[in-house]
């Protein structure tokens, strides 16, 4: 399956809210893909990967956020 620039901003989006966060996303396919990064780019969160590798990482936040705060009840 095919991963979309939709994909990963509505994966962005949700790992935003879900973190409080201000994360964002860069791309630039001569340099090696997807960038995450925070404070208007000037801090890399995750180098450059492809896009499916950067929807994996994006999920995983936010699953493993989430199954922490489960555990805390």
């Amino acid at each position: 399956m095919r991963t979309t620039k939709k994909d990963l901003y509505i994966a962005l989006a949700n790992a935003n809210d879900i973190l409080n966060c201000k994360f964002d996303l860069n791309n630039a396919p001569h340099y090696g893909g997807w960038q995450l990064t925070v404070n208007n780019g000037s801090s890399i969160v995750k180098h450059r990967v492809p896009a499916k590798e950067m929807l994996a990482y994006l999920e995983g936040m936010t699953d493993g956020f989430m199954f922490l705060n489960s555990a805390d009840v």
